[in-house]
This record gives C-alpha cells, sequence and structure tokens, in this order.
C-alpha cells in the first residue's frame, strides 16, 4: 500500500481481516514533517521570520517530554558526575 493513490489505503482492521499480522508505515511522519517544514521555510523565506508559524510547532517543553530528556541529563549526572 502507498498513500500515492496506487492502491486503496485499507484500515488496520481491514488488513487484519486479510490476515495481515504487522503493519507498518516506515515514511507517513518522515513525509508529514517534510510537508511541514516545506510549508515553515516557505514563510520564513516569504516573510522574514518564523513569527507567522511559532504557534504550530512543537515547544521545546513538549520535546523533552516525548524524549524523557530530563531522565537522560540525569543518567548523565549519575554516569559523569553533575557540574553544578
Amino acid at each position: 500500500m502507498t498513500s500515492e493513490k496506487k492502491s486503496p489505503l485499507f484500515s488496520l482492521p481491514e488488513l487484519r481481516e486479510a490476515g495481515a499480522a504487522t503493519t507498518l508505515y516506515p515514511l507517513s511522519a518522515f513525509r508529514a514533517m517534510a510537508a511541514a517544514a516545506e510549508g515553515v521555510y516557505r514563510t520564513i523565506r516569504e516573510s522574514g521570520s518564523q513569527a507567522e508559524v511559532v504557534s504550530s510547532m512543537q515547544t521545546r517543553v513538549r520535546l523533552y517530554e516525548i524524549l524523557d530528556y530530563h531522565r537522560y541529563e540525569r543518567k548523565l549526572d549519575e554516569l559523569f558526575g553533575s557540574k553544578s
């Protein structure tokens, strides 16, 4: 299946019913991110600033939540000592 309309897009229940044990979407998020990046850079090029798209961007706080970044920092401190 591709999202290029060359084959029908089946839902997960339909794929399970057809016997698919595993379903992968390897490039779906990447292609969505690429489209978003294209829009951001177009806006910056046209307006000279990212101000118009900041509200649609992921915040640093949210990124750190998703990555569990503070746990990573604590682990580095455990391994190599805190510099504070």
